[in-house]
């Protein structure tokens, strides 16, 4: 990975990083404030993301679908600490995947044809080949990642003041 996409996903939130392909360009990610292009393909910005967070894109993967018995396509959680989640839907122009980190604030809306429209905070809108209702599915599977984490970590925490009295 270059060190200008390793700045761009360590220093901005990264709302879905998706295919573009375009002279050199292989993937676009997207962020609140712009949209920036690289050279590498979606899925080797997303391993380098998550081992940016301690392990791999197979890691998180694997981890994800023992947890929730999700066996293909699973929704990941990528950073417990900064609460980042991360679910997959295939691109409506070609065989590749989006992967969307905006869980908490994106919106879905149906369009003709079983194919869905995801509309990131930041108004940008990303087409899907799959029906809005199964991409609703999978994005609740990665919202329960989130806070599935984050009622173990207050029940846990709740538990460690408890004991230490």
């Amino acid at each position: 990975m270059s060190q200008y996409e390793e700045q761009i996903l360590k220093k901005h939130c990264i709302l879905a990083v998706g295919p573009y392909y375009h002279e050199k360009y292989a993937s676009i990610i997207y962020t609140p404030e712009e949209m920036f292009y690289s050279r590498y393909k979606v899925n080797d910005i997303i391993n380098f993301y998550c081992l940016q967070h301690g392990s791999s894109l197979s890691g998180r993967k694997l981890s994800s679908r023992k947890r929730s018995k999700d066996v293909k396509n699973p929704s990941i959680l990528i950073s417990q600490l900064n609460s980042i989640a991360a679910y997959q839907v295939p691109c409506e122009n070609n065989l590749d995947t989006i992967w969307i980190m905006d869980v908490e604030n994106s919106m879905i809306g149906s369009l003709p044809n079983n194919t869905s429209e995801i509309i990131l905070s930041n108004q940008v809108k990303l087409k899907s080949s799959l029906a809005a209702n199964l991409v609703e599915k999978r994005k609740l599977k990665a919202l329960n990642l989130l806070y599935e984490n984050a009622y173990i970590f207050v029940q846990s925490h709740f538990f460690n003041k408890v004991a230490a009295k």
